[in-house]
């Protein structure tokens, strides 16, 4: 019975470990006409968190700092550099980022609420697969598979 509990709190004490691991945090540098902006990113499940230490004043600024965001975390040099399309969403404004297999949504969180810091800049990038991602990953090996036993149905009949 005392080994059961020692195995227990090993296993939740591990648990909790590993997830305070995997949550650090990550610091990054964003230069623009030599002015420095240094940001954080965090894993918070699918998404990935940012959090600017200082505001890029203009809209043009923020989207390239939002780009910037996007290629250090996804490491994928195949991003466009305009974005697609842009909306709103719970208040948060997003930008859609294209690349070859995948499509980036680059979201930037209001400051309404929190009177202390109205300056702040952070938001979240999504990454999702897209229509080319889901031909070469699935449609065409299933495609082939289909194929390989179309071909070795024949094969036997002859």
């Amino acid at each position: 019975m005392k080994r059961t509990c020692l195995y227990f709190l090993f296993c939740i004490l591990g648990i909790a470990y590993c997830s305070v691991i995997s949550a650090k945090n990550t610091t990054y540098t964003f230069i623009d006409s030599q002015e420095n902006y240094q940001y954080s990113v965090r894993q918070t499940g699918e998404n990935f968190t940012f959090k600017f230490a200082k505001n890029p004043q203009d809209r043009l600024t923020k989207v390239k700092a939002g780009r910037h965001v996007l290629l250090s975390v996804y490491k994928d040099d195949s991003i466009n550099k305009n974005y697609t399309e842009s909306y709103t969403r719970e208040r948060a404004r997003c930008f859609v980022f294209d690349s070859d297999f995948y499509t980036y949504s680059l979201c930037f969180l209001p400051n309404d609420f929190d009177t202390k810091n109205k300056d702040r800049f952070w938001g979240f990038v999504t990454q999702m697969p897209n229509w080319k991602w889901l031909v070469t990953r699935f449609l065409f090996p299933v495609f082939l598979a289909f194929a390989l036993f179309l071909y070795a149905g024949r094969r036997q009949k002859l």
